[in-house]
Parts: C-alpha cells; structure tokens; sequence
C-alpha cells in the first residue's frame, strides 16, 4: 500500500510538469493551476465556438448495491470508453478537455468548426457526434457489465458556451454556469442557475420575444405544398433558443401554457401577414389543449387575423405532456371541433402512448415518427411498420404525413405505399414564413416529387 502510494505521489509530481494541451484528458486539479480551465481560457479568449456535454451515468437502480470497489472499476470503464469515443469520433485539436465533473458526471469540452443554422442551439453535425459518443459509451459499458444493461443509461446535454462573455465573467465561474444549464436540461432538476433562466424565459413571454418558422409538408401525389407546420424558436444565442430546450424548461417551470398561447397568438399573426392559405399545424400539449380559456384565446387570434379560420388550423398534439383522461380530451376535442378545428397526432410509431392517442382520439391526421421513417428504405421491419400505419389510416379514413424525409430512398419507399404526404430535409428544410410569390423554389420540389413517383411506379 506504502509503495503505491509514493509510486501514486511520484506519477502526479511527472504530470504536474506536462504542459496543459497533454493533461486535456482527466487532468488532476493541481494546486497551482487548474489545466482544464486552463485550456477553455485559452479558446474562449481566441473567439472560438466552444460547446459543453454533460454525460450522466443514470444507474440508480443499482448503485447502492455496489461496493466502492465495484463502483470504482465501473467508473474506470466509463472514463476509458469515453475517451475511445472521443478519440475516434473527434479530430484530435478539437477536443478541449475530458474530465469527470461528479460521481456520475462526465464532461467533454469542444470546439466545433462545423457552421451551424440561426435555428441551432448545437450545430446538426456536432449533434449527430454527441449522439453518437453517448451511445458508444452506453454500449460498452453494456459490455462491461452485460448483467447491468436494462438497468443502465446514459443521458447527455450540450450547451453552447455564450459568446462575448470571456471578458466578463471568470472562466471557472462559466465552466460551472455552463455545467449547470447542462445538468438542468438532462435530468429536468432546477438550479440556481435554472431559476435565473426561468426569469429570463418570463421576460421572454413579456416581450414576445419569440421567433416562428415553418416546414412545408408536401404533397406527394401532385408534389405541390400541402401545409405549413410552424416551429419556434426562442432568442437566438440563448439556452432557451432550440425548441426542445425551450419547451421542456417552459414545462419544468410551469409555464408552458403562457409560452403555447404566445406561439399560435404570434405564429397566426405571421400566417395571416402573408396570406397563407394552406393548411397550418400548430403543436400543442394536452396540457395547454385542456387550459379553459386556449379555445376563446385562438378563436380571438383568428377574429383579430381574418380571413383565416378554425378550417385551416390543425393542432398537432405533442407527447411533451401524457393524456390521463381520455374521455375528457375527447370532449375537449368534439368542442373544437365544432368550430372546424382538426387535430393530428405525432410521433406515430415512437412508442405506445402515441397508438394508443390514434385509437383513442381518432385524429384527422397522423405523422408518423421519423424514427420509423430514418432508413426505411433499409431495414425491413421499418417498411413493414409503416405499410401497418397506412392500412390503419386508410380504415380510419385519416391522412398521413410522413416526418423526417431525409434521402431520395427514403421517399421512394413513401411513393411505394402511396403515404400522402411527406415533411423532412430532402423536401425543404424550416425557414421564414414566405409571401406565394416567394415560393419558386418550390416548382423544383414538385417536379422532383412527380419525376421520382413516376419512375417509382413504373
């Protein structure tokens, strides 16, 4: 024990005379210096575009069952699965730090160099990486431990470092802010952190300070734009800009329906501003659906905005939030109805819950999940699952619009079960609601659509 002790001493007074950029993995935090903040400094001061992921070991089920040097060994696992993923994943002067933060934390600190959309809070391609190091790391630790597998996830948040703030705030003080936004989005916790971004989420609902853009969902027997699905977006440059993040901590806050009222109030003023008259879909929880006065709100948001009306408006009713009383949202819904509303259901095909909403709610339309549709072109069971949704949608009499096109195989399987309609990438990716004379990028979209579904039928 006294040996490896001084054999322990010896190895960190070697590392301590390593210079940062070769302790950007698992760096001890030296008395004199602290080599990861060190090396955010460093990158943040150059203008750079760093981001931070949180990945949580989520094994509670058996972590008090396990002895500190069982725990210790998983631990080690982690650490070195994670930095396989990182290494392989990753060019090798992006990646600022990996570090464990806590017991079951780990940290990755990169720069990213992909371009990214207004509308991203984390650029497409970085995400895509992230997703995929997370499932390294659940994988392997599967492996480690193939007895602990249905008891063991990993869950992970990124957060953008917020631009311009190297000056002003101490990079150890944001290392921490940016630790703490991204516990808060991953496990749904609020931190003090948290409450400040619930006060800037309230000054967002006071001014309004929202954005809407829309996806048009296309018609794949004439190949002309069937609706409009509007998406939002929050103050761009903050945590609260992505949609999901959005949401979800409107949700924890309690103030999802203030937020879903401001999105139709401001999503109809767009739609009516340039005289949109396709269809439109509105995502909606059945939290907000259930509120007594969102019937009254939208119908004095489209008295304020003719000539639009109930006829055009279909909401879209998210899984954000679970239905527990069927038979009262059934009601809820026969009463918008009445006034010509229509309702769709998404995510069909992700999990139970949104089969058992069709069955229950029989909606004028279903989207069914790009999960199903994301290589249906590949693997079998997806196909068949999907040739399933449209037979059922065909004796429900109900349309269906397939989410996440992304690749032209992809839509020939669409043209193959003749599914009505088609959202994703490989159609027309969400942008600012356009004027009709604005929309000739669309002719190209149709004559793709009605060439790919002749040759495809032929």
């Amino acid at each position: 024990m006294k040996i490896q002790k001084m054999i322990d001493r010896f190895s960190l007074a070697c590392r301590m005379l390593l210079p940062n950029r070769l302790l950007k993995f698992y760096p001890p935090d030296f008395t004199l210096r602290r080599p990861i903040v060190s090396l955010l400094n460093k990158r943040i001061r150059q203008g750079k575009e760093c981001y931070l992921t949180l990945f949580r070991l989520d094994c509670s089920p058996i972590k008090q069952e396990l002895s500190c040097g069982y725990w210790s060994d998983f631990l080690e696992a982690a650490r070195r699965h994670l930095r396989i993923s990182v290494t392989s994943r990753f060019e090798e002067p992006d990646v600022i730090a990996v570090f464990q933060y806590s017991d079951s934390d780990f940290v990755l600190l990169i720069e990213c160099r992909h371009g990214k959309e207004k509308t991203d809070l984390v650029p497409e391609k970085l995400q895509s990486l992230l997703d995929e190091v997370r499932a390294d790391l659940e994988i392997g630790l599967a492996g480690y431990r193939p007895e602990w597998r249905n008891a063991l996830t990993v869950v992970s948040s990124a957060v953008p470092f917020p631009a311009g703030c190297a000056s002003s705030v101490p990079t150890e003080i944001l290392l921490q802010e940016s630790y703490q936004s991204a516990f808060a989005l991953a496990t749904g916790t609020i931190t003090p952190q948290m409450q400040r971004l619930r006060s800037e989420l309230e000054r967002v609902l006071e001014n309004g300070s929202i954005s809407v853009l829309a996806q048009p969902i296309m018609n794949l027997t004439t190949g002309d734009v069937f609706g409009w699905e509007i998406l939002t977006r929050g103050p761009e440059g903050t945590v609260l800009h992505f949609p999901d993040e959005l949401f979800n901590f409107a949700s924890q806050s309690r103030l999802l329906s203030r937020l879903e009222f401001l999105v139709v109030k401001r999503a109809l003023e767009e739609i009516a501003s340039r005289s949109i008259k396709e269809p439109i879909f509105l995502n909606v929880t059945a939290v907000t659906l259930s509120h007594p006065l969102f019937l009254s709100h939208v119908l004095e948001c489209l008295e304020r905005n003719a000539p639009l009306s109930a006829q055009q408006v279909y909401f879209e009713i998210t899984e954000r939030h679970q239905i527990t009383n069927f038979d009262a949202m059934i009601d809820i819904l026969r009463t918008f109805r009445e006034h010509g509303f229509r309702f769709a259901v998404d995510d069909a095909g992700s999990g139970y819950s949104s089969l058992q909403w069709i069955g229950e709610l029989v909606p004028e339309l279903i989207k069914v999940d790009r999960s199903v549709i994301r290589h249906v072109d590949r693997i079998a069971i997806k196909e068949s699952l999907l040739r399933a949704i449209v037979t059922a949608a065909r004796e429900m009499k109900c349309e269906i619009v397939a989410e996440g096109v992304e690749s032209e195989e992809e839509a020939d399987v669409l043209f193959k079960l003749e599914v009505d309609m088609g959202q994703g990438y490989y159609f027309a990716r969400p942008n600012v609601l356009l004027y009709e004379h604005e929309r000739e990028m669309f002719q190209e979209t149709k004559d793709r659509i009605q060439h790919r579904r002749g040759l495809v039928a032929s």
